[in-house]
C-alpha cells in the first residue's frame, strides 16, 4: 500500500529501504500531523451492476417483505481494494470506519394495484435498522399504477467494523413490482475512520 503526503509517495519498500526497521508496514504511536493532503492507495470502493438481462420480481428474492438483493442480480463489479462479493451482493468491510453507499434501480409496477410499492434501502449485517436502531424508509410505486417508477434510489453513510457487511435490502409490498437487472447499481466507498 502506498501513502501519499503532499507530492511525495511512500511505499512499503521505500519505508523499509530508508529505515530498515519495518518488515511488513508502518507503525505509528501517537498522532500524525500532515499539513497537506494524505491518502492511502487501496482504500476500498466499488461499483456493482446487475447483468441478468431480465426483470426480477419479489419472488426472485424470496417473496414479499424485507429481502436481500444478492446473487439473483448477477452482479459484476469493479473495485479498488477488496470487499464486494458478486456472488452475495454484499460489501464486507476490510477496514473499520465510515462508508458511503448509493443504490439505484429501474423499477416497474405491473398492474392497477398499489401493492406494487417498495421501500428501497440498505441492510447492515442482515438487519434493516442500520441507522442508530432505526430503518430509514422511502416509498416508491405506491399509487403508481402500471407504470415505471421515477427516481428510485437510496444513499447513506454507515459505520462498519471489520467484517460487518452492507447489502441492498428493499421491502417488497407485493408481487407485482419488478427490477430490471441491467439497470441496477450498487456502489460504495470508504470515507475514513472518523
Amino acid at each position: 500500500m502506498a501513502i501519499y503526503v503532499g507530492d511525495t509517495t511512500y511505499s512499503e519498500s521505500t519505508i523499509n529501504q530508508n529505515s530498515g526497521a519495518f518488515d511488513t508496514g508502518v507503525s505509528l504511536n501517537g498522532n500524525l500531523s500532515v499539513g497537506t493532503n494524505l491518502r492511502a492507495s487501496g482504500q476500498p470502493s466499488f461499483n456493482a451492476a446487475g447483468t441478468v438481462g431480465s426483470w426480477l420480481y419479489s419472488s426472485n428474492f424470496g417473496g414479499t417483505g424485507w429481502r436481500e438483493v444478492g446473487s439473483q442480480m448477477g452482479y459484476t463489479s469493479t473495485q479498488v481494494g477488496s470487499g464486494f462479493s458478486n456472488s452475495t451482493g454484499r460489501f464486507t468491510a476490510p477496514l473499520a470506519g465510515h462508508y458511503y453507499f448509493y443504490a439505484q434501480a429501474y423499477y416497474h409496477n405491473d398492474n392497477n394495484s398499489t401493492s406494487g410499492y417498495i421501500h428501497f434501502g440498505f441492510g447492515k449485517n442482515g438487519v434493516d435498522s442500520w441507522n442508530e436502531g432505526y430503518t430509514p424508509l422511502n416509498i416508491y410505486g405506491h399509487g403508481s399504477v402500471a407504470n415505471h417508477v421515477d427516481g428510485i434510489h437510496t444513499h447513506g453513510i454507515i459505520y462498519l467494523g471489520i467484517g460487518d457487511y452492507v447489502s441492498v435490502r428493499p421491502y417488497f409490498g407485493g408481487t407485482v413490482g419488478r427490477f430490471y437487472s441491467d439497470y441496477f447499481l450498487f456502489t460504495g466507498m470508504f470515507l475514513g475512520a472518523m
